[in-house]
């Protein structure tokens, strides 16, 4: 017991000397650990810091000498020092170490080290240098002095944070209605299908903010660049309109590929009733009532409505005669199938095509009606099983009775 008494005071003195030498040899952490807040704030704060944990001091950002207790010299101009580092003082900083890769390999081979002139080609970076310092710049969205790894969660990057972190500005209606932009994108993401499967389901594979504008370059999609953008996730969609006219009339009328239809950052659940000129119908947004387009998006409903309308026929039929107590595995087979078809129906909406639509849907129609068929046809033989068992029992029945009287009788005359 004394012996493990001993042991454990032998460490706590150990990790006493260390962390006094570790107070020691930073006078930069020691001074402003004595300051009220938020003067002592980064120094509580650093312990945790990815750079500090790398070996990283306070020197290598604000320069000085960490090694002085005077404030004077610890500070002197010829230590280096900067102090708080402000608009593009900050991109230099984080630039010379995140811009060098062979620094960069010692500690993270993964990371890039084209960050900053990315950062230069962004909307945030080109109005860095038109001097607005209330431009995002690295502190904005990495934070100072608590900085973690992009997958801890309490990182303010970390893929569930990153519609926050953005918001911290683009929220603001104080800053952005210096720049003429709307403050209620990430209240719209939020409800949007992106939104809702990442923050409400955790789903860490729906898109956030910087999965479509970019990270260090981060500027909104253009004309040109949408259905590229969207195509990273929705490959199928993005080649399909690609292939087709509208591509060339929406680019040459200045109109946003995808987001004409499915909108920007308040992206819906899709409803078949979006190709429709109805209220709910997107395709009102460029077609009247009796135009082609209008004409083609009615045709394009109704095969996909007829489908639905088949599958849902089969399924009742084949639910039916499972309910008998019959096997309809292979049917169940043939019904997914048909379900597939109907998804890839869907998908090409994007040619603006009924015809091919119609072609892609015909197998799923006729594996609707094979179900249908079967099931019914299974469903007659065994009905037809049951009557034929109620003949034989019946008949069964009139044997044994006629059997019963006969021997009866044969009783009566012994």
């Amino acid at each position: 017991m004394n012996r493990h008494l001993t042991v454990v005071l032998g460490l706590a003195c150990l990790v006493g000397v260390a962390r006094s030498q570790t107070s020691e040899e930073s006078g930069c952490v020691g001074c402003h650990l004595e300051l009220d807040p938020p003067g002592s704030t980064p120094a509580e704060l650093f312990s945790s810091d990815i750079h500090a944990l790398a070996g990283f001091g306070c020197q290598d950002c604000h320069g000085g000498d960490p090694e002085a207790w005077d404030y004077d010299e610890a500070k002197d101009q010829a230590t280096g020092f900067i102090g708080i580092p402000t608009g593009r003082k900050v991109v230099e900083v984080c630039g010379e170490c995140h811009a060098k890769p062979d620094l960069m390999r010692r500690y993270n081979p993964n990371l890039p080290t084209d960050q900053t002139p990315k950062y230069w080609t962004s909307g945030h970076g080109k109005s860095l240098r038109k001097g607005n310092l209330e431009a995002a710049q690295c502190a904005s969205c990495h934070g100072t002095h608590a900085i973690k790894r992009s997958n801890d969660p309490a990182s303010l990057i970390y893929h569930a944070n990153v519609d926050a972190t953005c918001g911290r500005c683009h929220e603001s209606s104080q800053l952005m209605d210096k720049f003429h932009l709307p403050t209620d994108v990430v209240d719209q993401y939020k409800g949007s299908v992106h939104g809702i499967a990442l923050l409400e389901r955790g789903d860490r594979a729906a898109p956030t903010c910087n999965n479509c504008h970019g990270n260090h370059g981060a500027a909104p999609p253009e004309v040109g660049s949408i259905q590229e953008v969207c195509g990273v996730c929705h490959v199928n969609n993005q080649t399909l309109f690609n292939q087709t006219k509208k591509k060339r009339v929406f680019a040459s009328r200045g109109l946003h590929g995808c987001v004409v239809c499915h909108n920007a950052h308040d992206i819906q659940r899709l409803d078949d009733s979006m190709v429709s000129i109805t209220t709910n119908g997107v395709c009102a947004r460029c077609h009247e009532q009796g135009d082609p387009g209008a004409l083609q998006a009615g045709s394009m409903r109704a095969v996909i409505d007829s489908l639905k309308a088949a599958l849902n026929e089969a399924q009742r039929t084949l639910s039916e005669a499972e309910n008998q107590g019959l096997e309809g595995e292979e049917l169940l087979l043939d019904l997914q199938a048909a379900n597939t078809i109907l998804i890839q129906s869907r998908t090409l909406v994007h040619t603006f095509d009924s015809e091919l639509i119609r072609k892609e849907a015909k197998p799923g129609f006729e594996l609707a009606a094979s179900v249908g068929q079967e099931s019914i046809r299974l469903m007659h033989d065994f009905r037809m099983r049951k009557v034929g068992l109620g003949i034989a029992t019946i008949f069964i029945s009139f044997l044994a009775l006629v059997l019963y009287l006969y021997i009866r009788t044969l009783d009566k005359r012994q």
